[in-house]
């Protein structure tokens, strides 16, 4: 684990980032999204989203930026398990309250291979910072080329929150929910 904090260090050292920026770019390190850009691009535009809509909540913007660094870390092999991930994270969130919420609200929104979609949102109801979360997630994935089936998806989920709460969740921003349901219709 010491070879993964001195590139972290070394990542802090040669770009503008914060500790958590520096992790989460770490987690993603070779890995790219469908556009061929860097995938880190992805959970920072995650976070402008979460920090544009919740300017004040540190809890979700910084589990923006880590949202899929468990998954994908481990996947990728750039940390060997869940705790070595959990330990970074750690590491870079210096008041260790808040860290502890971020990393409940980044485990909530680890969604396992055997999970269907709809149980994993089901799960994410009654934890407002995961929901905000995975709602600037979606934001920012219909707004990357969706795929015909990743919008059916996500208005399915959609109406099945609406359904949930009656209507837009009291703790989403409202101008959070409209950029989605106009990126939806």
């Amino acid at each position: 684990m010491s070879v993964v904090r001195k590139y972290i260090y070394q990542i802090l050292k040669e770009q503008d980032l914060t500790p958590v920026e520096a992790t989460a770019q770490y987690a993603h390190r070779g890995q790219t999204r469908r556009s061929g850009e860097p995938y880190f691009s992805h959970p920072y535009e995650v976070a402008e989203l979460i920090k544009s809509y919740y300017p004040s909540n540190d809890i979700a913007y910084n589990a923006a930026l880590l949202h899929d660094t468990i998954e994908d870390a481990i996947e990728i092999g750039n940390v060997a398990d869940e705790e070595e991930m959990i330990a970074l994270i750690n590491d870079a969130i210096e008041n260790p309250d808040l860290a502890d919420s971020v990393v409940e609200v980044v485990l909530a929104l680890t969604k396992t291979g055997k999970m269907s979609y709809s149980s994993y949102l089901t799960s994410l109801y009654d934890f407002p910072n995961a929901m905000i979360v995975k709602l600037a997630d979606m934001n920012h994935n219909l707004g990357d080329a969706p795929s015909e089936r990743q919008k059916i998806k996500y208005l399915s989920a959609i109406k099945d929150i609406e359904e949930y709460f009656g209507g837009k969740p009291t703790f989403v921003a409202e101008g959070h929910w409209k950029l989605l349901l106009d990126k939806l219709s």
